[in-house]
């Protein structure tokens, strides 16, 4: 069953304390060299696998190297591209995919949370081998006696992510949004403690913090992309469940994080009906969601409204599909799979 209406569910942003400050500029020297983004994409030290397609299906795609293909200690799930952020493409410009992972040991899972920095190259299509490389991301204070930065594990799931201008947004499962500024990237040592191998850190700045009003289930933030199709951008918001009461959000989102931000409210909440939701974005006014199948079989394509309802595409996506993105200058989605030894990056039609 398909129905929808205004939400009572509100966002609330707030600057963290380490959000006031330059990272670069923290007492005692700073995380590390602050270098960006654009310091990562110079000097990617990972190679992707381009996938093979078998058969007549129009995905293309890429595979991790070996040992991330394989780890059982990270599991991907967001994704976002350059396209989400709101920028016009610029001839001969390198494109930029992130994907996020948690991390598991065998206590808990969730305990640290890393982004994929994945150089799409220029053109249209994928590059052979594409150059990747990891950023942790961390909370960084100061130690109370010596004044000297210091960083912690950011602890989500990360299974949505927006690239918005220079912010990236990460889903926070109970709470809402993490908030990060990619001018923020700082190099580290990987074999320092905390760094998890990660040659690269970033400091979150921010918290997007949900709220639900009295009566009203507080919405599961599983996945979150950004629809800039319509007139005004909008942030997509929804929630995994295997059974049909999960729901998917929508909220006004400035154009830029330059903007002037003050708490949102839901445009509209739509419960889809739809089981094991993973990820969904809205494209020219329609909603378009992946759902997983298990490790077994492949994952479908729903796409809808919450007036007409949603119509599914059977096996229109790989075995474990996570979150979505769409890329408006392809016209193609982005998701990724999480199961190791056959987990990868894939760009997908756009259902008709």
């Amino acid at each position: 069953m398909t129905t929808g209406g205004n939400g009572g569910i509100t966002l609330t942003p707030t600057l963290d304390q380490a959000g006031r400050w330059s990272v670069a500029a923290l007492p005692g020297g700073g995380l590390g060299e602050r270098v960006g983004i654009d310091g990562v994409l110079t000097g990617l030290s990972r190679r992707g696998r381009r996938h093979r397609v078998r058969g007549g299906d129009d995905l293309r795609g890429f595979g991790w190297d070996r040992r991330d293909g394989r780890t059982r200690e990270w599991w991907p799930q967001g994704i976002t591209t350059t396209s989400d952020s709101g920028r016009p493409p610029v001839a001969g410009q390198t494109r930029v995919l992130l994907a996020a992972w948690y991390r598991k040991d065998r206590r808990a899972s969730d305990t640290a949370a890393r982004l994929s920095v994945v150089d799409l190259g220029s053109a249209t299509e994928l590059p052979e081998r594409p150059g990747y490389d990891h950023v942790l991301l961390v909370e960084a204070d100061q130690d109370p006696v010596s004044r000297a930065a210091r960083h912690a594990q950011v602890r989500v799931h990360a299974g949505g992510l927006v690239w918005w201008g220079d912010v990236l947004l990460v889903a926070d499962t109970r709470h809402g949004l993490r908030a990060f500024d990619l001018r923020d990237v700082v190099r580290v040592d990987p074999r320092a403690p905390g760094a998890y191998g990660c040659r690269y850190l970033l400091a979150q700045c921010g918290r997007w913090t949900a709220s639900a009003d009295d009566g009203v289930r507080p919405l599961r933030w599983s996945f979150v992309s950004v629809d800039r199709t319509a007139p005004e951008s909008q942030l997509v918001a929804g929630e995994y469940s295997r059974g049909d009461g999960a729901r998917l959000a929508r909220f006004p989102l400035p154009d830029s994080p330059d903007e002037t931000l003050t708490p949102t409210r839901a445009a509209d909440v739509v419960t889809t009906g739809i089981a094991s939701m993973q990820g969904a974005c809205r494209v020219r006014g329609r909603f378009v969601i992946s759902a997983s199948r298990g490790r077994h079989r492949r994952g479908h394509l729903w796409t809808g409204t919450a007036r007409d309802g949603f119509r599914q595409h059977v096996g229109a996506l790989p075995v474990g599909p996570e979150d979505l993105s769409y890329d408006r200058h392809t016209g193609r989605l982005w998701t990724q799979t999480e199961y190791p030894g056959s987990r990868g990056v894939w760009s997908v039609p756009l259902p008709p």
